[in-house]
């Protein structure tokens, strides 16, 4: 595999994502069939969501091009010789970025409401989608989603101190990350999602946008009750 087939990789995984996004969150606002599996009765209207396109695409390809920057100083860290061959070493990694990504988001994500500041003038934008779509997890203020892109690449750097980084690995946060971010803003019922133990299913992350406070981890939802800052159901 050659260098530039990684940032390639990386951008054909975050476009195909935030495509299925924009279909689904299409179909979500435009067909009543769906309306009987959301959570919330309240909907979208669909000129609302056609308004905050603009501020989405932004952060999507702002999104591509930080990746590419940040892997590009990346490389050096990351092995893209290794076979798939090595599941469990994968499947490590994996797991501690996700692990390393998700205690960090969740600091940053309560710090963001406890600072009045910076809810105001950053993360009140993210709040006005009070019944989400699958796209609007990019509908944030730019600054707010690249401070939060800082988390995997944080976990890399520290992968990094005890062996080169899995490509795999990374692809598969990739992958994982946008889908699920995806789900959990949807307005769904969770089907899958609520089988997995401490996993962040539609339901957490939704009564968060409904009142503006709690279930702050978007990941493992396990930091909410450590940190008690779960809301009741």
């Amino acid at each position: 595999m050659e260098k530039t087939d990684i940032i390639s990789y990386t951008v054909l995984i975050i476009i195909t994502c935030n495509v299925l996004g924009f279909i689904f969150s299409l179909a979500s606002i435009h067909f009543p069939v769906f309306d009987r599996f959301k959570i919330q009765k309240r909907k979208i209207k669909s000129k609302t969501f056609y308004k905050r396109l603009p501020l989405i695409f932004l952060n999507i390809i702002l999104l591509i091009l930080i990746s590419c920057i940040g892997l590009y100083f990346f490389l050096d860290i990351i092995d893209y010789q290794i076979s798939i061959q090595n599941p469990i070493y994968i499947l490590a990694q994996l797991f501690i970025i996700f692990f390393i990504d998700d205690i960090y988001f969740y600091f940053l994500h309560a710090f963001m409401h406890k600072n009045k500041f910076i809810l105001k003038k950053i993360h009140s934008i993210h709040h006005r989608a009070i019944t989400p779509v699958a796209l609007e997890y990019m509908y944030v203020h730019p600054l707010e989603w690249m401070s939060g892109y800082i988390g995997p690449f944080l976990a890399m750097f520290f992968l990094s101190l005890i062996g080169p980084v899995n490509i795999f690995a990374f692809w598969l946060y990739q992958v994982i990350r946008n889908i699920h971010e995806l789900d959990v803003h949807s307005g769904f019922k969770s089907k899958i999602s609520q089988w997995i133990p401490y996993w962040g299913e539609t339901e957490h992350h939704d009564k968060h946008h409904e009142l503006l406070k709690g279930n702050y981890a978007t990941t493992f939802t396990f930091w909410d009750d450590f940190f008690n800052t779960k809301l009741k159901k």
